[in-house]
């Protein structure tokens, strides 16, 4: 569960698994030219560097936007699939953070209030409605909760999907477990040559994935373990983050567990409760038969709680455009 958590669709073990490749048994090479394929939406300027933004459905419509987990991109997101589903009724929007698909990096440390920040640069420069509608999965959870935090007046409702609370990340087996990636990536880019990936990969392997082993998104996924090092201790106690008042939310879990359910099985379901009392409108919904990756596995789940949370915003809120 730890690894499933923290990484969400950790491209980088998902995809050294796939391949039979490890970082610490590659030996350094000199590697093809790599050229990445094409963003698939835009790059928007958020003040002298560029995040990539890709949107569907109507413009004019409420927007919602998706906090991807540790690594995700745009390219490869578990919310291609609710992006569709949502993109009928909303103006569906996902992105890359700082560094990872194809927005620019970052160098130097970074902290989370960083990428909320960069998050509300990204909403005012390409003008998206708000309130708006958050969907954060896994530890993109925790920035979306953040983003209500630093931003209220921007965030309609939020959706929390198997998201990742404080008592669970927050630990020093977690700490040990991201310092332990961390080095496993340092490893890589020391093997780096050049800007093109720092391992070979199979000829068949797209070149959307390829884009995972770049190292300048490499780094950016180290960098994104050791913010989390860098939240400050009060904010990593158990609802560090804040509560919700009666902002619209609902909470989405796994339904598939051991069988009996493990002691694991048991405290997640409570924490995840837990998140679903953050606000005195909050609810909670079980993703039946699937396990952490929701927005993949059962989009459907994930596309409704989004319309819930948009029937419960009175129709005369103003709507910034």
């Amino acid at each position: 569960m730890l690894r499933a958590c923290l990484l969400s669709l950790a491209l980088i073990s998902a995809n050294l698994a796939a391949t039979g490749t490890s970082f610490a048994d590659e030996t350094a090479a000199t590697l093809p030219a790599f050229v990445p394929p094409p963003a698939p939406g835009q790059l928007v300027d958020i003040g002298g560097r560029r995040l990539h933004l890709d949107c569907k459905g109507d413009a004019a419509g409420p927007a919602v936007i998706f906090e991807a987990g540790l690594s995700q991109y745009t390219a490869r997101s578990a919310f291609a699939k609710v992006q569709d589903a949502i993109a009928p009724f909303a103006r569906a929007c996902t992105y890359d953070r700082a560094g990872l698909g194809w927005s620019d990096p970052v160098a130097g440390a970074r902290t989370q209030q960083d990428m909320v920040a960069d998050l509300h640069a990204l909403i005012t420069a390409k003008k998206l409605r708000t309130p708006l509608v958050i969907v954060g999965h896994s530890v993109g959870g925790l920035l979306a909760r953040l983003y209500v935090r630093e931003y209220p007046d921007d965030v309609a409702g939020l959706v929390l999907v198997d998201a990742s609370p404080e008592p669970y990340l927050f630990t020093p087996g977690a700490a040990k477990f991201r310092a332990n990636l961390a080095a496993e990536i340092d490893a890589g880019l020391k093997k780096a040559q050049g800007d093109g990936p720092v391992v070979p990969l199979p000829a068949e392997v797209e070149p959307d994935i390829v884009v995972a082993f770049l190292p300048r998104v490499l780094a950016t996924v180290k960098q994104e373990y050791e913010a989390l090092d860098r939240v400050p201790a009060a904010m990593q106690q158990a609802r560090g983050y804040g509560t919700l008042g009666d902002l619209p939310l609902v909470v989405i879990r796994r339904g598939k567990t051991e069988t009996p359910p493990n002691a694991e099985d048991i405290q997640w379901r409570q924490w995840q409760e837990d998140l679903a009392g953050l606000s005195s409108r909050g609810s909670l919904v079980v993703a039946e038969n699937t396990g952490h990756v929701i927005p993949y596995e059962n989009p459907a789940v994930v596309a409704d709680a989004v319309r819930r949370i948009l029937d419960e915003i009175p129709r005369d809120t103003k709507r910034r455009p």
